[in-house]
């Protein structure tokens, strides 16, 4: 038989408890989470502590659990169901994420871990405030969601691959996907990223510079699609390392730079034309004043000479040199854009077919096919340069089908767009575009680069110039066209030209002088060379004419001003030291406005000439030219009002 707890004994058992009682109420009180009983029915409150209180906005215990109805206050009443249903399956929840609204309205967010009395028709539990971590989840999740949609949208590759030389992709935007060829994400994830490297040292030098560095920026490399096609990329990437300084991965974009390279080419071949251009312009005009000399010294003696003499077939002979030797500076003028000499409105119709007609009757080993658009638009061009243009295309397409073959041209009216024009430094708009394409054995792409540049020749030494392709650029680009081939070896060319659109009719051309014209006028004759004024003085006082001639622009004012009175016509040259033709013109009209000017250059009629002409000058020509030419237009300026 037990003997029962003294007094004393049970004295002090009631002060463990009251001490047990005392810590938990102080532990209860004093917790930084909110810890409470509810009523499961309703969900009254009947204890909570003061954490619990403050976190729903009361200051006090009592007041909280006299009011608030945890059952009322959830703003989602279907979030409570699920919680009910949780313990009365499993007697508890762990972590149970809920909102409930605070006394001033808020919004509160709470995990709940409670545990359930179901005989006694309770719940005892605690309550963590989460709102903090809740908000900056949410906003983890918005800036994932924003770089999750930038790096969608994004028109370059983002991607992410493993470290190691055998490296994976293991993040990649939609764009990297697309730009590589791959079909979905999934097949991408199982290439290597050495698979899309061309050259496979390029991945090694470029793994040994982002190992250096940590990071490498704008690295242009060749890469290589699904279907082994390649294209010239922009590689830029930073290493990402741990803690320790270990590396874990690769960031970086891809980008097709393609369009740009060839951008950026195209404008090293302008600038690289535009300075041989200058320099051959310069041998052009400096050529032309010896051979004006040749040709004046010629034409005289030919006045004296008739065809029975024994010098009269060596002289033709000389003034034929001297015609294929124009006709080369012609050429370099015209490859240096030395300007358009007669533009008048054009039916390239026509020019296609006169001139391939006289071409195909001295090539009969030539098929040659005409597609002609009808009603094609006029162009405002140089008619006698545009037809040299066609007929060093036609040369070009012959010498590359020796053993024959089918040459097809072909017109058409085009618009072209900003996209298109834009690498050419040309308008949009409506253009007549003409195609020459030949069967013969093609080109690679080194020498589609360099086709155009001038002395540039697939012949052997002796057999070319390098100046027919040269020039036809020149002359083109100087009519605001564009010139552009496409071939392949052993696959033929297609050169396409595109002249701007001209809404002008067409003006058929005019007949030379056949005689030389004689006068009895005074003319003033201006020219810094030595040779022109000899020879000029002479040409003229052949045909009639009464001469004076000034070396300077200062001299030929003072001429002028003396003798304006007799003076009938001025020839001026347009280049001359400290005062050039456009200053000289400037001046002989403030002495008199209706001053008659023949305008003179070595150069062909550009930019400088055209604007004189604007202003008023009455013509130009061109060195070196001949008495019948010089005398025909004269005749036209003195014949005119």
């Amino acid at each position: 038989m037990s003997q029962k707890p003294t007094y004393e004994e049970l004295e002090y058992k009631v002060k463990e408890l009251e001490e047990s009682e005392k810590k938990y109420r102080h532990l209860f009180e004093t917790a930084m989470v909110g810890i409470y009983r509810t009523r499961i029915s309703d969900g009254k409150y009947l204890a909570a502590n003061q954490t619990l209180a403050e976190l729903m906005g009361y200051d006090s215990v009592d007041q909280f659990v006299a009011e608030y109805v945890a059952s009322k206050h959830y703003t989602d009443p279907k979030r409570r169901e699920e919680l009910l249903h949780q313990i009365q399956a499993q007697g508890r929840v762990d972590g149970f994420e809920i909102e409930m609204t605070r006394t001033d309205g808020s919004i509160v967010q709470m995990a709940i871990s409670a545990a359930a009395d179901l005989e006694g028709g309770y719940l005892e539990g605690v309550a963590i405030d989460i709102t903090k971590r809740k908000q900056a989840e949410e906003a983890l999740r918005q800036s994932e969601d924003k770089y999750r949609t930038l790096t969608n949208n994004l028109n370059v590759g983002v991607y992410r691959n493993t470290a190691g030389p055998n490296g994976r992709f293991i993040e990649a935007n939609p764009a990297i996907i697309q730009l590589f060829g791959y079909d979905s994400r999934e097949e991408f994830f199982e290439a290597s990223v050495s698979d899309l490297y061309q050259n496979p040292d390029d991945r090694k030098k470029f793994n040994k510079k982002i190992l250096q560095k940590g990071a490498v920026r704008n690295e242009a490399l060749q890469l290589r699609r699904k279907d082994g096609t390649s294209f010239t990329g922009s590689v830029s990437a930073v290493a990402v390392k741990d803690e320790e300084g270990r590396i874990k991965f690769f960031d970086g974009i891809f980008e097709d730079i393609s369009d740009r390279v060839n951008l950026e080419a195209q404008l090293q071949q302008a600038h690289k034309m535009e300075s041989l251009g200058t320099l051959a312009g310069g041998i052009a005009h400096d050529f032309n004043n010896l051979l004006m000399g040749i040709q004046g010294r010629a034409s005289l003696m030919l006045l004296d000479t008739d065809s029975q003499h024994p010098f009269f077939e060596h002289l033709k002979g000389i003034e034929g040199y001297v015609k294929s030797a124009s006709d080369l500076t012609k050429q370099l003028l015209a490859f240096a854009r030395g300007g358009k000499y007669e533009v008048r409105p054009t039916d390239l119709n026509e020019i296609i077919q006169n001139g391939s007609e006289m071409f195909g009757r001295t090539k009969k080993e030539i098929t040659i096919h005409r597609k002609k658009q009808k009603d094609i638009w006029a162009v405002e061009v140089d008619r006698g340069q545009i037809e040299q243009v066609m007929l060093n295309l036609y040369v070009n397409a012959w010498q590359s089908m020796p053993g024959g073959g089918e040459l097809y041209l072909e017109t058409e009216k085009v618009v072209l767009d900003d996209d298109f024009v834009r690498p050419y430094d040309v308008d949009p708009g409506k253009y007549v575009k003409v195609s020459v394409t030949d069967t013969g054995f093609g080109m690679d792409k080194a020498t589609q680069k360099r086709i155009f540049d001038p002395f540039f020749t697939t012949k052997e030494m002796g057999r070319g110039t390098g100046l027919g392709l040269a020039s036809a650029y020149g002359i083109i680009k100087n009519h605001d066209g564009i010139i552009k081939v496409a071939s392949k070896k052993g696959e033929g060319a297609v050169f396409s030209i595109f002249l701007p659109a001209s809404e002008m009719e067409v003006i058929k051309d005019i007949e030379p002088a056949s005689e030389i014209i004689k006068g009895h006028e005074t003319i003033l004759l201006v020219d810094d060379e030595d040779i022109i004024i000899d020879v000029g003085k002479e040409l003229l006082r052949q045909m009639g004419h009464t001469v004076l001639a000034a070396k300077s622009g200062e001299a030929s004012i003072e001429l002028y001003e003396a003798n304006k009175g007799e003076i009938d016509l001025v020839i001026l040259d347009m280049i001359m030291p400290e005062m050039d033709g456009g200053k000289i013109y400037e001046k002989l009209r403030e002495i008199n406005p209706d001053v008659k000017v023949l305008l003179s250059s070595g150069y062909s009629l550009d930019g400088q000439a055209t604007e004189i002409l604007e202003q008023g000058c009455n013509g130009f020509i061109q060195k070196p030219f001949d008495m019948k030419e010089l005398s025909q237009k004269i005749r036209e300026i003195l014949s005119s009002e």
